[in-house]
């Protein structure tokens, strides 16, 4: 069986054409913002996101291909909380493309990527059972709550 190589990439360098991509990847998760308590953002939502991307220096966001079609997105946050940390606030596979390893590919590579940091911390958001075992079997430990439906996670770098 051949493996397709998982591309990532950057956001923020171009909000208007990049928004209806991701806003495609939320379309095909309803299952996600159903379990956080969320409405699915709109286009107009994923678009003002996105302009609030390019202007925060420390927040890095991609989309992930294989092939011509988005199957994910990655959202994270050099030097939080502290200096030296990273947060991932959101890894998220299209549903019809989970359990395939991709969350797992995408994370490796976004720690590959993350050379001068400390530690990488995930948000887990809502009562989401297979996050946790994801992040647990990925090597992080869980922290604390952040919150009555946040959960902290961290590993080292």
């Amino acid at each position: 069986m051949r493996t397709l190589s998982l591309e990532l990439r950057p956001l923020g360098y171009s909000p208007e054409e990049e928004a209806p991509l991701v806003h495609a990847v939320y379309r095909a998760s309803p299952g996600y913002f159903t379990l956080i308590g969320m409405e699915l953002p709109t286009l107009e939502d994923v678009l003002q996101d996105l302009n609030t991307l390019a202007q925060d220096a420390r927040r890095r966001a991609f989309l992930l291909f294989q092939g011509p079609e988005p199957l994910g997105y990655l959202d994270y946050k050099l030097h939080y909380p502290e200096e030296g940390d990273a947060t991932l606030s959101l890894l998220l596979i299209r549903e019809d493309r989970q359990g395939q390893g991709l969350g797992r590919r995408a994370l490796a590579h976004l720690v590959e990527g993350l050379g001068g940091m400390e530690r990488l911390y995930a948000v887990v958001y809502g009562n989401n059972p297979r996050a946790q075992r994801f992040f647990l079997a990925q090597g992080f430990r869980y922290v604390k709550d952040g919150g009555p439906a946040i959960q902290w996670y961290m590993r080292p770098l």
